[in-house]
């Protein structure tokens, strides 16, 4: 046993909780970066990481867009849904927030769609796999924002 260890403890969500913009744009930019390498959310995808994808929508055939770019959309659009799914994850405790944050990557997926098919028809297909990238996204910027919130520094530690 070690002499004078104290364990941890993590922050719990208090009444009136409000969103830490840093964890937010942090776990956002977490799951992007995890969804550049896994593109579709699987690592047993057919796309990698040099797949023009942008949150699990193949942009192949659509223009002839440098790679980097659609990664730097790719990484603004992570961090956009990223303050989305932290809004409303800020209030839960852990595992509440993993499970929501899925259910708002479902609702982005579906606001996403939406827009899609408004202004660019041509992308709609594949779109289970699209979906499932969105909520794997939920899953990991929720998990990653309670995981990065500030936590209470405990006596004699720090």
């Amino acid at each position: 046993m070690i002499r004078g260890f104290q364990e941890i403890e993590f922050a719990k969500p208090a009444d009136g909780a409000r969103l830490q913009w840093g964890p937010a744009l942090e776990a956002g930019l977490i799951a992007g970066a995890i969804l550049l390498v896994v593109p579709r959310g699987s690592p047993w995808s057919q796309f990698t990481f040099f797949s023009p994808i942008v949150l699990g929508r193949n942009l192949a055939g659509v223009g002839n867009f440098p790679l980097p770019l659609i990664w730097i959309v790719h990484l603004v659009l992570a961090l956009v849904y990223g303050v989305i799914v932290s809004a409303l994850v800020s209030k839960l405790t852990n595992w509440r927030a993993i499970l929501v944050g899925g259910l708002v990557g479902l609702v982005l997926y579906f606001v996403n769609l939406g827009l899609v098919a408004l202004c660019f028809p041509n992308l709609i297909r594949a779109e289970g796999l699209v979906a499932f990238t969105h909520v794997v996204f939920g899953l990991l910027a929720a998990g990653a924002y309670r995981g990065l919130l500030h936590r209470r520094i405990s006596r004699g530690i720090m």
